[in-house]
């Protein structure tokens, strides 16, 4: 396979697996989560498993087809990829630029997928696998649900020490007769919130008029009645769940996006937007103080620092930041000529910034807020567009499949068999000590393979702040 064709592929492929075993990931808790057991949850489930195991399988087989590199590889064959060897010296700005939106995409789908995990197997391992006995034997049949009262409290089990603690105990209440009389014992065993019920306190109960022998199942709810008897894995426990998931993906979003920026639409380049003849030369920290920030020591205090691709241009050093590992795209980018564009209009913060290299490609940055200010405050000239100039898009981490290590794959297809063992309808302690392993195993060995370490540009990165 040539390199182009390979590249191509991996850049293919990564894109699939990340909407597709991202999809399958929140298919998959989603349906654990919100329906109720049936025909419909267990299609939902299997069928996102089967997708997520394939996307798995997809790029373990893609690995041991084409072979594995380094991440720092990786850079350098995305790179080759989109260099364009008949590009002329000292080129005009191309009139259009791409627009940059699977780099968003692919960091955003590995954040809601690392947050989304941790819910899943939580709720595999703690929800239950089925209705249970006694709904079971009472969800087919006509059932109601009525408010009766407690007649016998046993088997209390409180949370805390403290009288208003949350406690779950077994409840006995009496089902109307077809006999009459006072009644048929039956007993279930519910949550409560706060302390414990007492006798003569009310519970919805759901059981089967003629025939109280089939049990009841009771709760402090409705909601939570119509919960068990729909089969939902978690009851109660799946709201809970749900909220946490939910504040899991906006702090995930918002991370990646603070990563990566929101996706970029097509571009054409104005002649009022700020061009600078540019050369890489490094990575250094730029520090940017917050906006309006005094020079106390409270501003010191919210004052950011991150790693930045450092550009020479004629009008001083300018810091633009990747989505990307600059320590490793320094040895591929260093030395780069090109032109550094953004418009000076739409910057609101950090300037959505583009470098067009002379040997053809376009790499997406940022420009950070305060540079970007300053560089757009100078005096300039019109840009030089060349409506028939024509680059390609440089995404850095586009070749990802092909430099996920081997223990990686293996920890994620353990995590994969994990999930489907708990799918199964099948009890048991077992249960939380599995779904313990299927959250740890990509964890362990993604820190064993830390260890693994590019060559470091030390000639190329430079320690030095700027800003």
């Amino acid at each position: 396979m040539n390199r182009l064709g390979s590249s191509a592929g991996a850049t293919l492929l990564g894109r699939c697996v990340a909407v597709v075993g991202t999809a399958a990931l929140v298919a998959l808790t989603g349906g654990w989560l919100f329906l109720g057991a049936g025909p419909r949850r267990a299609a939902v489930v299997w069928v996102a498993l089967a997708a997520l195991a394939g996307a798995v399988l997809a790029v373990a087989g893609y690995v041991l087809r084409v072979g594995r590199v380094t991440p720092a590889r990786g850079y350098a064959l995305a790179l080759d990829a989109v260099r364009d060897p008949a590009a002329r010296p000292d080129p005009a700005v191309p009139a259009r630029l791409h627009g940059s939106g699977w780099t968003w995409a692919r960091i955003t789908a590995l954040a809601v997928a690392l947050g989304t995990a941790p819910v899943l197997f939580f709720s595999l391992g703690a929800g239950a696998p089925d209705r249970g006995e006694t709904a079971g034997r009472i969800v087919g049949a006509h059932y109601v649900i009525k408010e009766l009262p407690v007649v016998a409290v046993a088997r209390v089990e409180r949370a805390g020490s403290s009288p208003r603690a949350s406690s779950e105990a077994d409840y006995t209440v009496r089902l109307p007769s077809a006999e009459g009389g006072t009644g048929v014992p039956a007993t279930f065993r519910a949550e409560v919130s706060r302390g414990v019920a007492e006798v003569g306190d009310t519970f919805p109960v759901a059981y089967v008029p003629g025939h109280p022998q089939w049990g009841a199942v009771g709760a402090t709810g409705r909601s939570y009645v119509q919960a068990q008897l729909d089969g939902r894995a978690l009851g109660r426990g799946g709201y809970l769940a749900a909220a946490v998931w939910a504040v899991l993906a906006v702090l995930m979003v918002g991370s990646a996006t603070a990563i990566a920026s929101l996706p970029r639409r097509a571009r054409r380049v104005q002649g009022d937007w700020v061009a600078l003849r540019a050369t890489a030369t490094g990575v250094a920290e730029h520090v940017e103080p917050p906006s309006g920030a005094g020079s106390g020591e409270g501003g010191a205090k919210s004052t950011s620092r991150y790693p930045c691709l450092t550009l020479h241009t004629g009008t001083g050093e300018v810091p633009l930041r990747l989505a990307a590992s600059h320590r490793r795209a320094a040895p591929v980018l260093v030395g780069s000529e090109g032109w550094l564009v953004w418009d000076p209009a739409a910057s609101q913060g950090r300037a959505a910034a583009e470098f067009l290299a002379d040997a053809g490609w376009q790499l997406p940055g940022r420009v950070p807020a305060a540079e970007a200010a300053r560089v757009a405050a100078l005096p300039r000239g019109p840009v030089p567009v060349d409506p028939g100039r024509r680059v390609r898009l440089l995404e850095l981490g586009s070749l990802w499949p092909r430099t996920v290590p081997a223990a990686v794959l293996l920890g994620t297809t353990v995590s994969v068999a994990a999930a489907g063992a708990l799918l199964l309808p099948a009890g048991g302690g077992w249960r939380i000590w599995v779904a313990v392993a299927g959250v740890l195993a990509p964890l362990l060995v993604w820190v064993s393979t830390l260890a693994e370490a590019d060559p470091k540009p030390e000639a190329q990165v430079s320690g030095a702040p700027t800003g």
